[in-house]
């Protein structure tokens, strides 16, 4: 396997996040990560996937660490968080319970939103936004409320057409210059749009809608993967990953 498919692999590996675990580990097809992060425990703010941050958001990040040694953000308006979540997928599924409180024993939920909740939480599919933005329910642009609903392909439409960039008053969007920076930085191009910076929109299917959700979302997930893969961070990312020892055969159960 050559370094472009190692690092593709990696970055949809599955993470697992326990404050009390000290090394970042692979175990099976599974990645295992402390959190240094003071909050909850959340994959896209384990310790693994801050370092992911350092790397390919350095220039954003002005070369600075995402994290206080508190733990807490050194600036709000860079904190990981997921493209694509489960719970505004999982409430509109069958038999999986209408909100996060009514949520069903994982066994009876369909097997597509099975397979959905083993591959979502990855690195291919986190990114940093504004902590207001992201990890919040504040704020007319955050992600979580309406219009977008957590539906990554209606944020973006909300940002493309309210963002203007340049000259923008926060911080966070000072850094990139226009609406194909912003997208190239976030490894956007031939994932979540086209080569003419036109987003597909994959969120508002009549029928069947979180099966034909979950597909698309996981293509995307896979694109993404693509295009960080064959970046020019690539180097810096196989040589994180080979520190951890996450490129080892996975073992048969």
């Amino acid at each position: 396997m050559g370094k472009t498919d190692q690092i593709r692999e990696v970055l949809l590996t599955t993470i697992c996040c326990d404050k009390k675990q000290s090394k970042i580990s692979r175990e099976d097809n599974i990645i295992l990560s402390g959190q240094k992060y003071y909050s909850s425990t959340d994959a896209d703010m384990s310790n693994f996937a801050v370092g992911f941050y350092e790397i390919v958001y350095k220039d954003i990040l002005n070369s600075k660490p995402l994290l206080k040694h508190n733990g807490s953000l050194w600036n709000n308006e860079y904190a990981g968080d997921t493209m694509n979540s489960f719970n505004t997928v999982a409430n509109i599924t069958p038999r999986a319970g209408k909100s996060r409180v009514q949520r069903t024993a994982m066994e009876e939920w369909p097997e597509y939103l099975q397979n959905y909740y083993r591959k979502y939480h990855c690195l291919a599919n986190f990114w940093i936004l504004p902590m207001e933005i992201g990890r919040t329910t504040k704020g007319i642009l955050n992600k979580a409320i309406n219009p977008t609903g957590d539906y990554m392909d209606r944020f973006l439409e909300m940002v493309h057409s309210k963002i203007r960039f340049y000259g923008y008053d926060r911080e966070y969007f000072r850094c990139f210059n226009c609406w194909g920076e912003f997208t190239d930085k976030h490894f956007l191009i031939n994932s979540y749009l086209n080569e003419e910076l036109k987003i597909e929109l994959y969120s508002n299917f009549n029928e069947d809608k979180s099966r034909k959700f979950i597909k698309k979302a996981l293509e995307k997930i896979g694109q993404r993967a693509e295009c960080i893969a064959e970046s020019e961070y690539a180097n810096k990312l196989w040589e994180y990953f080979n520190e951890w020892n996450l490129f080892k055969e996975i073992r048969s159960v």
